[in-house]
């Protein structure tokens, strides 16, 4: 009578592992997707350093590769393949299909892990685009409005509408900057 426990108990919980595996595949199915929707949605910015979104392709292919590993731990936990049919009391059975279920399930929590972090390169800071500064210049012949080229010790170089004007400073009554002319 004991033995026939032992079976029933062994059995019972194969079978509930294998569930277990089946729910944790369906899972895996969908951080494959994920994984796949985070790489379509990687895009080239140019501000990203080209090591960096090397790196981030790098991460993303990495994470198809464990989620691909972990996905087959889980399916082969889920639906055996034998040879020949386990003894309804094989431990060993019960031991590896255990392993096998925890490996993939660790496995899928690291594709996650690395999908996000290759995903942070989007976050990469974009560099302020430079703008012209656009001043105005007072002297005693009118005001000339442009976008400022240089001031030295000598004066102030604009470009209006164009043409390339060089004030000196002893010309120069009021500078002052404009959002436009």
């Amino acid at each position: 009578m004991e033995s026939s426990v032992a079976d029933n108990t062994d059995t019972s919980s194969l079978a509930e592992l294998r569930t277990s595996a089946r729910g944790w595949h369906g899972v895996q199915l969908a951080v494959l997707g994920f994984i796949g929707l985070c790489g379509v949605l990687q895009r080239g910015n140019e501000d990203v350093p080209r090591s960096l979104q090397i790196l981030s392709g790098g991460l993303v292919l990495g994470a198809l590769v464990v989620a691909c590993v972990a996905t087959v731990l889980v399916a082969v936990s889920a639906w055996p393949v034998y040879a020949r049919a386990p003894h309804p009391d094989d431990q060993t059975e019960v031991r590896r299909t255990v392993g096998r279920l925890r490996i993939g399930i660790a496995l899928t929590f690291v594709a996650v892990a690395l999908t996000a972090l290759a995903t942070t390169s989007q976050w990469w800071p974009a560099e302020p685009e430079a703008t012209a500064a656009i001043v105005e210049v007072s002297t005693a012949g009118g005001e000339i409005c442009g976008e400022l080229r240089q001031i030295d010790t000598s004066g102030v170089t604009l470009v209006a509408d164009g043409n390339l004007v060089a004030i000196e400073f002893g010309e120069v009554i009021a500078l002052r900057s404009v959002t436009s002319c």
